[in-house]
């Protein structure tokens, strides 16, 4: 039997939270409403950078240091310390355990401050407010926290430091290799908000040392194309927790003031995400005209065997909507086509958006279509989306191209070339032969990828954005 080659391209989109949590709402101002982008962002520095400095160390400077704030901040329900570098145990005892560290999770040398200022007093060892800020310094464990050192989040390829919780080692940033530290993923979004905080608190800050690596010289957006894009994707993938909330409250009862990324999460994207467009509400509306964006204006399966399903996703984004949306597969009949959900919240919807899954699980051979369709009494009309898929019979072999996206930034890491067959291959970019598509290495706009083996041939189409 002659075999046939076809190939698959899978569309893989980012995961979204939703969640609400309590705070004084009293403590940020009305002036906040309607804001975006660059004036949000400093009129959150005004209200942010004016706070109480807390002495550094263990000994109570005034009735209260670092590791004051810690045993508030920084226990677990058990009264253990919690480390978020390590599994280690450790006690809180009459200054601070063995064998742990206060560490600044933004690296204080990034704005160059000095391991002694003055030294006379605890309020006095550094010179900068940034250095005594406890929504950033936490208790670390001594292994993890030296094998950090001074270097950049990043996502670790090669790991010279792992202990299960903190992984240090070599990776990408900016398209260059470099050594990186990162987190645990149930940390991820703690030490996203930390530094998009600290970003926001210190925008007139002159950056130093390695911390150009994420960060730029500017009030807005000072964060370069790398830095923003891990931080919003590490802020929207690990969502706010109980541990958050509460250690923001006792950070505030200390310094007098407060993460607003912890408090409206969803504020994250009117400064550098998707809503830069609108003024920010602290009632979740826009006061614009209610209306639904997607993420794709098609969802293509490709080719699909027989007796197989596959999954996609579609970010749903709501702006000013009052009520739910509606979920509809139209021309379904024979249901090859399913959804995650028939109805969509409109406040989640107006917040962080939603992920909704499409399932293609055909039983007949040959293309197949349908029409996805968002609908509520409030939209003038519905917003819909193509599907589309073609099923082969399982007996046919087909090549799939694996882990390559239809669209990356060129901060993003570099990603292999391969197949799911162990058939030789030769790969190219834009006829010029590859081993990896390199983001960095690539002008902004689309590229051609294509593979030829002795079984036949092809290609897709790779976009580059800034």
């Amino acid at each position: 039997m002659n075999k046939r080659y076809v190939m698959i391209i899978t569309a893989i989109c980012s995961a979204w939270f939703f969640l609400s949590a309590d705070m004084p709402r009293d403590y940020y101002p009305n002036t906040l409403e309607g804001k975006s982008g660059a004036e949000l962002k400093t009129e959150l520095h005004n209200l942010l950078k004016n706070h109480t400095r807390i002495a550094y160390g263990s000994r109570d400077y005034n009735g209260a240091c670092t590791w004051t704030v810690f045993k508030k901040s920084d226990v677990r329900p058990n009264g253990k310390v919690w480390d978020m570098y390590s599994n280690n145990t450790y006690s809180f005892s009459k200054d601070y355990p063995n064998k742990i560290n206060t560490e600044h999770s933004v690296p204080k040398s990034w704005w160059g401050d000095a391991a002694v200022y003055d030294g006379t007093t605890a309020l006095t060892r550094f010179q900068y407010d940034g250095s005594y800020d406890l929504h950033h310094l936490t208790p670390s464990d001594a292994d993890a926290n030296s094998a950090k050192s001074n270097y950049p989040l990043g996502e670790v390829l090669t790991a010279t430091f792992d202990n299960g919780v903190s992984k240090v080692g070599s990776g990408y940033a900016n398209g260059k290799s470099t050594n990186l530290f990162e987190p645990a993923d149930e940390y991820k979004g703690d030490f996203a908000r930390m530094y998009l905080y600290f970003v926001t608190c210190y925008q007139d800050y002159a950056w130093k040392s390695l911390a150009t690596s994420m960060f730029a010289q500017n009030s807005y957006p000072t964060l370069n194309a790398y830095g923003q894009s891990l931080l919003l994707r590490w802020h929207r993938q690990d969502p706010v927790s109980e541990k958050e909330i509460d250690r923001n409250n006792a950070v505030y009862s200390f310094q007098g003031n407060r993460n607003p990324f912890i408090d409206y999460p969803n504020m994250v994207e009117y400064i550098w995400g998707d809503s830069i467009d609108y003024g920010f509400s602290f009632s979740g509306e826009t006061g614009s005209t209610p209306s639904i964006s997607l993420s794709a204006n098609t969802i293509d399966f490709g080719y699909i065997g027989t007796d197989t399903s596959k999954k996609s996703e579609i970010y749903v984004k709501g702006r000013n909507l009052t009520s739910d949306v509606t979920v509809v597969l139209q021309n379904n009949e024979s249901g090859e086509f399913s959804t995650s959900a028939t109805s969509l919240p409109a406040e989640v919807l107006n917040t962080t958006g939603y992920n909704l899954v499409i399932t293609f699980s055909p039983q007949t051979t040959g293309a197949h279509n349908a029409t996805l369709q968002l609908s509520s009494d409030e939209l003038a009309q519905p917003t819909e989306t193509t599907i589309t898929g073609t099923v082969l019979s399982s007996e046919v072999t087909y090549l799939q191209i694996l882990d390559l996206k239809s669209s990356y930034k060129k901060s993003d890491n570099p990603v292999q070339l391969r197949l799911n067959s162990n058939i030789e291959v030769k790969w190219t970019i834009d006829g010029k032969s590859a081993t990896h598509f390199t983001p960095a290495n690539l002008s902004t706009g689309l590229h051609t990828v294509q593979f030829t083996t002795s079984a036949g041939s092809g290609k897709m189409r790779v976009q580059i954005v800034e």
